[in-house]
Formats: structure tokens, sequence, C-alpha cells
């Protein structure tokens, strides 16, 4: 039997590839045993992805933005262009009043500051973009736009 070893061999190259962040590896990994209909060929993927993990986690430990900016450069770039899109599955208050953004995904998002005119509800198609300096914001038709950071 040769098909495992070649899974085993295609998940290792995406490991040590010194341009792809750990991060895409698993993903890609992921993604790559997610697609495969063969059950038995699936489980030998899934069991070889998970034979990588404690390198993952180890190459994980102690790595700062920096470094991995250093090992990747593009990886920054291509954070900033990624959007998540949604629909708001709940909306909820927060103490100041600030909307509490329940996104179809079960991801939780707090408005960061209190935009009366703005309303957002249930149902609504949205979208999480990055903003400059590390911020997150929550856009929806309309040019409606918040700033929003995540809690759960």
């Amino acid at each position: 039997m040769r098909w495992p070893f070649a899974y085993l061999g295609l998940l290792m190259a995406a490991v040590a590839g010194p341009s792809w962040p750990a991060s895409d590896a698993l993903a890609d990994g992921m993604r790559h045993c997610t697609a495969e209909t063969d059950q038995a060929r699936r489980l030998v993927c899934f069991d070889a992805l998970a034979a990588t993990l404690p390198k993952f986690e180890a190459d994980r430990f102690g790595l700062t933005a920096d470094i991995a900016r250093k090992r990747d450069p593009e990886s920054e770039r291509r954070t900033e262009e990624a959007v998540l899109p949604g629909k708001i599955a709940a909306l909820g208050q927060g103490p100041r009043g600030e909307y509490i953004f329940t996104l179809d995904n079960q991801q939780v998002w707090a408005q960061v500051e209190v935009e009366p005119t703005k309303k957002f509800a249930v149902g609504e198609v949205v979208h999480i973009e990055h903003g400059a300096m590390g911020s997150l914001w929550l856009a929806a038709g309309k040019g409606r736009m918040t700033k929003v950071k995540r809690i759960s």
C-alpha cells in the first residue's frame, strides 16, 4: 500500500515548506484530507496530519509577530486582505449600549464604540474586515461599518 505514504509525504512537505506559515499548512492539509472521498484514505490522511501537530505546536511556541513577518513577509498582507463573511444570527446589547453580534458561524463580536445612528438587524449579511493598525470592522449594506472586537 503506497498511497498512505504519498499523503504523509505531501503533508510533511507542507509542514517543512519555509514560505508557508504553520497555520496555513495545517489548514491546507485539513482541506486536502476533507476532499478525500475514500474513507480509508481519508482516515490515513487525517492520521498523518494529526501526527504533525507536535511540530506545529513546537514551531508556534514563542513565535512573535516580528519572527512570523521575517519568515513570511507576504503573510501580513494576505491576512489584512482576508474578509470573514457571515450573517447576523443574534443581536444583544452590552453594558454601555454597544451591539453584541452573534454570527451564523457562532463567533461573537462586540461593537467597540456605541454608535446610536447605526442600526443592524438579525439575518443581515455582513462581513468582518481588517482596518488600520490591526482594527477589525463589521460592515453591512448601505455603507454601514462599525469597529468590533471578537469576544468568543
